[in-house]
């Protein structure tokens, strides 16, 4: 290979691996489109309902994978699917951009099981077949934005990990 060839292969992936998966989405255009997500999401996306995650703070790549999973019949809820299948594109990249605009007020953690969500959050669980979580969502648990791995600071306990 030649030195122009290689700098140009270099270049193009570069280039690549920063491109945004989607187009950039319009916080005050998420922000209209967010009025009907505000019931179960909350107005600023702080759910207070467990049965819902909030939003605030996630980042737009994550919202954008879930919304587009959920209105390709990839994952399924009975009352986010049929919400996601009238979402364009635009919608998606919109809310997300409004979503991750917000400001996130997360719980504390119960002080009796914070030990072992510390250790298990590090380390896994090998008996229970757990991976660490920090290998996906970070050493601080913002997430891996690039990878769609979600922030983890506003995700309840009682969410649980079985739900994405």
């Amino acid at each position: 290979m030649t030195a122009k060839l290689v700098a140009s292969v270099f270049l193009v992936a570069a280039l690549g691996c920063n491109a945004p998966a989607f187009a950039a989405g319009s916080v005050e255009a998420g922000q209209a489109k967010s009025m009907t997500c505000a019931a179960c999401h909350g107005v600023d996306g702080n759910s207070v309902n467990p049965e819902w995650p909030s939003l605030a703070g996630q980042h737009t790549t994550y919202i954008a994978r879930q919304l587009n999973a959920f209105r390709a019949g990839e994952r399924k809820n009975d009352l986010m699917s049929p919400m996601a299948m009238i979402l364009s594109d635009e919608d998606i990249a919109d809310l997300a951009a409004y979503f991750q605009a917000q400001a996130a007020t997360g719980g504390e953690a119960e002080p009796s099981k914070l030990a072992l969500g510390q250790r298990v959050y590090r380390s896994g669980n090998v008996a229970r077949g757990v991976m660490a979580c920090a290998g996906c969502h970070g050493p601080n648990g913002r997430g891996n934005r690039r990878a769609g791995c979600a922030a983890l600071a506003t995700v309840r306990a009682d969410f649980g990990m079985d739900r994405g």
